[in-house]
């Protein structure tokens, strides 16, 4: 195909897409151009031929007529004032292209890609940004692979300091673009709390599109799938008296929980068990889905504080994007105290620290490692 007609071809296509299928009063002013053009020269007497011609498709655009009577001063007129709304049109298009060229720049996708485990993927996520999202792909990566060896954490507070300045890095790109002007891609496979924690920073951010990686696809997509209708299940709460200073809350959603390893950790603590009746690691691929077991855990953690409940330990076996979007629904006033803790299956306990997060006026989040967990005794 020559270079012409390959120009030609797409010339025509944006063209006719413009004109016929995008409401706009530049494409508006466009058709009753075409329109009177059409109807001037079908009553004024006039012929005319426009033909465009490949292998694809042909387009042509043929008018014969003796005129119907209306005399050739007024074809004119009526083909002049097409020519006119042409010509307005084509400049209000122009114009209409260049300022949301102007906004396009102005305009930037935030991927915040976050790293921390050594045996996964490398694929990088902001080639897989939906074409949805306009604008300047600004990829904000947060990286704990140096802080780990194999498939372990060695340094949880080098780790946890990468994110401590997350919510004033959004706030200078939000800045920087103007209101509006940002939107934000997460995607990652990184530990549970940091990852959790990630998420609370995030928040209720505005034009959020959260992303994981598909094992068996290979590749990131959303969690766009249909919903199974599978919804959590809760257990333990039944006679949890109240007042009870601190429990521990079990989430679970790709994997059973390990509680054994959450006893050797805290001892014989209330355990509540949040699951999924059917464990899966493809349970996730909703968004609808997802949605809903954040508005149980919510709700959950709502109604351990109403009894009084100080602190929840929180242990949760779930795909990342699940991780992160129940983070970013932890409410740093309204919920209790809430440590996150890593799995490290090969430790003893199972369970060698948590990140407390940000809450009740505690400015930042820090590392408590299993040696300083204070574990209650039985009889509370």
């Amino acid at each position: 195909m020559s270079f012409w007609r390959k120009h030609g071809d797409r010339f025509f296509d944006g063209l006719i897409t413009y004109i016929f299928r995008i409401p706009s009063w530049p494409s508006r002013l466009l058709r009753a151009g075409v329109a009177l053009i059409v109807a001037g020269l079908s009553v004024g007497g006039l012929a005319g031929d426009l033909s465009w011609i490949d292998a694809d498709r042909v387009l042509r655009l043929a008018v014969q007529a003796d005129g119907g009577g209306l005399s050739v001063y007024w074809s004119q007129i009526t083909v002049f004032l097409g020519i006119l709304l042409l010509a307005a049109g084509g400049i209000l298009g122009v114009i209409d292209h260049i300022a949301d060229r102007r906004q396009l720049r102005k305009q930037s996708v935030v991927v915040l890609e976050h790293r921390g485990l050594h045996q996964t993927v490398d694929t990088p996520l902001a080639p897989a940004v939906p074409k949805r999202l306009k604008g300047r792909i600004d990829v904000l990566p947060i990286d704990h692979r140096q802080s780990t060896s194999t498939s372990q954490i060695i340094s949880p507070d080098d780790a946890l300091s990468q994110i401590a300045g997350l919510r004033q890095q959004l706030r200078q790109k939000r800045d920087a673009a103007g209101p509006g002007n940002v939107r934000l891609v997460y995607g990652g496979m990184a530990p549970v709390p940091l990852t959790f924690l990630t998420g609370m920073m995030v928040g209720n951010e505005a034009g959020l599109t959260v992303m994981d990686w598909d094992r068996f696809a290979e590749k990131w997509r959303e969690p766009d799938g249909a919903d199974d209708g599978d919804r959590f299940v809760i257990s333990g709460t039944d006679g949890l008296k109240n007042n009870i200073p601190e429990v521990a809350l079990a989430v679970a959603v790709s994997y059973p929980s390990d509680a054994d390893g959450i006893k050797a950790t805290l001892g014989d603590m209330p355990l509540i068990r949040l699951a999924l009746p059917t464990l899966s690691t493809t349970a996730h691929w909703s968004a609808g889905k997802q949605s809903a077991m954040s508005e149980d855990f919510t709700d959950l953690l709502g109604d351990l504080m109403a009894k009084g409940v100080k602190r929840v330990h929180l242990f949760i076996a779930a795909p990342n994007s699940v991780v992160f979007t129940l983070g970013r629904h932890l409410d740093d006033r309204l919920h209790p105290e809430v440590l996150v803790y890593q799995y490290e299956r090969s430790s003893s306990p199972p369970f060698p620290w948590a990140v407390k997060m940000p809450t009740h006026g505690q400015s930042a989040a820090k590392i408590v490692r299993g040696d300083a967990i204070a574990i209650p005794s039985t009889a509370s």
